[in-house]
């Protein structure tokens, strides 16, 4: 499996996405404010990666703290501040300062700044692990529901399936979310091919999702973000999965700008479509999605390609690095404990009494 993230002896590695594929470089940092840089560039990038990383990172923070103890908690929360302003769309990230938080209340009255950094160290590796295990889980349930949507089709061919940005080993800790759906499709002889959308203007789709697909010898082609509702017209598609930085009670997600588009295009053409995601990034508070804070990014990730320019710096630009999907255009949603199909309000809710 790839490694995208991992945490030794007190240091902090990544893969810099950055750069995929044309090289893969490793960093290794125990400076918590050069993690919380690769999070806020997407050198390190993806909900669940971001969730698992943003622990790392306040371990990080934690252990470059030589003070008293009593500046510990002012210290603390400066830290977790500066965390959570990283990426303000990935609920991931504020799942995992909040277990991070909850170790510190908990424990920081009776231990030492050395046996509190010793478990915020176990916690972190206990979030990085539960994310290896959803992704596992959530392949399974979205197998199992891709089997019976498209059962009539799977009695005479495979699938073809579109998926956007990326949602793999690169942006989760196990197989990934969409793209552990996919691969485990595959494995069980469901898939023909796998249509990755390039997923503008980081390209994600094209540049990783590719990266990945290639790397395990799954059937791929990579398109325009527009081409894909040409395609559905023509049958080139039968179901859409892609992945999700929060999910609001009512099911409404925002993903990867682009996502929507897809969405609605799968929807006029009768065609599934699907979110794969831990339970982790699904926002209970929010009711929907006009709720969610939406990133807008640096104009030159447009006006630029890998340095090139490829507008005018004074051209204006919107870079919206997310949109909002609402839940009616998805056939279900998918997670590590079940695949949520219709009334999102009540099912969604009923994934946080589960054990």
């Amino acid at each position: 499996m790839i490694d995208a993230i991992s945490f030794k002896d007190g240091t902090f590695r990544y893969l810099d996405q950055r750069l995929l594929p044309l090289q893969e470089i490793h960093v290794e940092t125990r400076d918590h404010r050069e993690a919380i840089e690769a999070i806020k560039s997407l050198a390190v990038r993806g909900a669940p990666l971001i969730g698992a990383s943003a622990g790392y990172t306040v371990v990080l923070g934690v252990n470059s703290f030589k003070g008293a103890k009593e500046a510990f908690p002012a210290y603390f929360s400066q830290l977790i501040a500066d965390v959570e302003a990283s990426r303000p769309t990935a609920v991931n990230l504020f799942f995992a300062t909040k277990k991070m938080k909850a170790v510190y209340d908990a424990n920081f009255g009776s231990d030492s700044l050395d046996e509190l950094k010793a478990k915020m160290t176990d916690e972190a590796h206990k979030i990085y692990n539960d994310e290896v295990d959803n992704c596992d889980r959530i392949a399974r349930h979205g197998v199992e529901q891709i089997k019976r949507d498209c059962a009539d089709i799977l009695k005479t061919r495979k699938l073809n399936v579109l998926t956007h940005c990326n949602t793999g080993t690169l942006a989760c800790c196990g197989i990934g979310t969409a793209l552990g759906v996919i691969r485990l499709a595959w494995k069980e002889g469901l898939i023909e091919r796998v249509i990755t959308a390039e997923s503008r203007p980081l390209l994600q789709g094209l540049r990783l999702t590719a990266w990945e697909l290639e790397h395990d010898g799954i059937p791929f082609i990579s398109i325009s973000d527009s081409s894909s509702a040409f395609l559905m017209q023509r049958g080139m598609i039968d179901f859409g999965v892609v992945g999700a930085d929060r999910i609001t009670a009512n099911g409404d997600t925002a993903n990867k700008i682009g996502t929507y588009a897809h969405a609605v295009s799968a929807s006029h053409h009768g065609l599934p479509f699907y979110i794969a995601a831990p339970v982790s990034t699904i926002d209970i508070t929010l009711k929907e999605g006009t709720q969610i804070p939406i990133e807008e990014r640096n104009a030159d990730e447009l006006r630029t390609i890998f340095g090139t320019q490829v507008a005018t710096p004074t051209t204006p630009v919107l870079n919206y690095a997310f949109d909002v999907t609402p839940g009616t255009l998805l056939r279900g949603i998918i997670t590590e404990k079940k695949a949520v199909v219709g009334s999102y309000e009540t099912g969604l809710r009923e994934l946080f009494t589960q054990q």
